[in-house]
């Protein structure tokens, strides 16, 4: 356990006990770490399973220490799986041709941590799990629950929208017999018509074993006892009732995770770094609502031209900015700068961050407008919350489908007109969106016409409806309740 909570297990002998095993990488781990606070706080105790290289990683707060959980490093096979030494999270893979041996590696885990808890339980340090909550990328996570005698819950890092829509996708395998990349196809069983084509679906995780894998995974997604979904009711209503008459499973929606007041600490105040200090500084002089935030996660990186192209496309826009660049030849990226001349040229209206900035404390600054986003579901809840609107930049894996509830379903977004998915682990090539691209939709998001400002005003009613949601007596507040009733009777 965290320091200063073994007293609070010694006297919580009839506290359900969840096992929390994220998938190793930054967006996924992060929302499974507020879900153990959430969990914690409301009277559970919680074991979260890392590694030690994640562990650091984590951004645990202070306040964490004074909550029962307990933080379990496993040693990461590396070198068993052939990978890199340190090698510990899907950010740090060299490249897409080792993600299988990533999954492996995971795999590989399972005999350890079986072997763990149960030492644990046997000596006393830790009641046995009641159950385990998995990412569901971590389909070995159900031997592991079949092991322990308990349920397991799939933790699902996407919305219950897009988990819905790849669930009809494979199960009709859609793209059989279509030998057109750009061809959209019906997805069967879904509550509206949605169309999609190969090029932009999920399926570009390729590589040897990979078709298995995914089966694996929808496989064990079957076989477990329920859904926790980093999502909230009133979100996406249709789609979530939907869902649970197909599968015939309780779905928990339970987000926004990062909003809930019991289990955050104080407002990040954006001082951790240079780079906070700097975006602090610079949006405490814009005007509300008046600047663009540029970001697209930790996983995409634009080749050169792409990144000249977004460029000189939001300082066309005249509108105040912030870019966080991830370039795939770094070097490069700074020479064109240096040429180029565009942070002198845009002077102090725009910020150019490389790497990392402060997402959530950006998004929620007064002075934000818009977020120009890949569509990554936890880069979109956290703009949902925000009540901001978004120019919808999708690359890979369900971003597509995200796009669609963001732009067709919630319409609070402006798609900038990418037509296929990159790869993910590669840096993509040419140009996905042109400059002209880029100005049209930042244009139209921001506008002050009647189209633009009623398309803030739902994204507006959308943020009110997140705080609402994890508030006390809202719907995901209720269903924490009610999932640890659950497992715990």
């Amino acid at each position: 356990m965290s320091s200063g909570s073994a007293a609070a297990v010694a006297g919580a002998d009839s506290a359900p006990h969840f096992v929390l095993v994220p998938m190793m990488a930054a967006g996924h781990a992060g929302p499974m770490l507020d879900m153990a606070r959430t969990l914690s706080r409301r009277g559970a105790l919680v074991t979260f399973v890392t590694t030690p290289l994640n562990l650091p990683r984590l951004g645990r707060a202070p306040s964490d220490d004074a909550l029962p959980i307990r933080f379990l490093p496993l040693r990461f096979p590396c070198a068993e799986a052939g990978l890199p030494e340190d090698c510990e999270s899907l950010d740090a893979l060299p490249g897409l041709g080792l993600l299988s041996n990533f999954n492996d590696a995971c795999a590989m885990l399972r005999g350890p941590l079986v072997t763990r808890l149960r030492d644990d339980r046997e000596g006393g340090d830790t009641p046995p799990a009641s159950c385990v909550v998995s990412d569901a990328c971590h389909p070995w996570m159900g031997w592991v629950a079949r092991e322990l005698g308990v349920p397991r819950f799939s933790f699902d890092g996407f919305c219950a929208f897009s988990s819905f829509c790849m669930r009809q996708m494979n199960l009709h395998r859609i793209f059989d017999g279509v030998d057109d990349d750009r061809r959209s196809v019906r997805v069967p069983g879904f509550p509206i018509d949605v169309q999609i084509s190969r090029a932009r679906s999920p399926g570009n995780f390729t590589g040897p074993g990979m078709k298995e894998f995914g089966e694996e995974i929808m496989a064990e997604s079957a076989r477990a006892d329920g859904l926790v979904v980093n999502s909230f009711a009133e979100l996406e209503p249709m789609f979530l009732d939907a869902y649970e008459a197909a599968i015939g499973k309780k779905i928990w929606t339970v987000g926004p995770l990062f909003l809930t007041p019991t289990t955050m600490p104080p407002p990040p105040a954006m001082t951790e770094d240079a780079n906070a200090v700097r975006c602090a500084s610079w949006l405490e002089s814009k005007k509300p609502r008046s600047m663009v935030f540029v970001s697209f996660g930790s996983l995409v990186r634009s080749s050169l031209p792409q990144l000249v192209e977004i460029g000189h496309g939001i300082e066309a826009t005249k509108r105040p900015f912030i870019w966080v660049v991830k370039p795939g030849n770094p070097a490069e990226f700074e020479q064109w700068l240096s040429e180029d001349g565009f942070e002198s040229r845009v002077g102090e209206m725009g910020l150019v961050i490389r790497d990392w900035a402060p997402q959530k404390a950006i998004l929620s600054h007064p002075a934000t407008g818009a977020f120009v986003t890949h569509c990554g579901w936890n880069s979109v809840l956290e703009c949902v919350a925000a009540g901001l609107p978004m120019v919808t930049w999708p690359h890979f894996a369900e971003q597509f489908m995200n796009e669609k509830l963001v732009v067709d379903v919630l319409q609070v977004g402006v798609p900038v007109g990418v037509k296929d998915a990159a790869q993910w682990g590669v840096e993509t090539e040419g140009v996905a969106a042109t400059r002209q691209d880029v100005e049209r939709a930042v244009a139209e998001v921001m506008d002050c016409g009647e189209e633009a400002s009623a398309r803030r005003a739902r994204a507006a009613e959308l943020g009110r409806k997140a705080r609402e949601a994890v508030a006390h007596g809202g719907s995901s507040y209720r269903n924490v309740a009610l999932l640890i009733q659950h497992v715990k009777h």
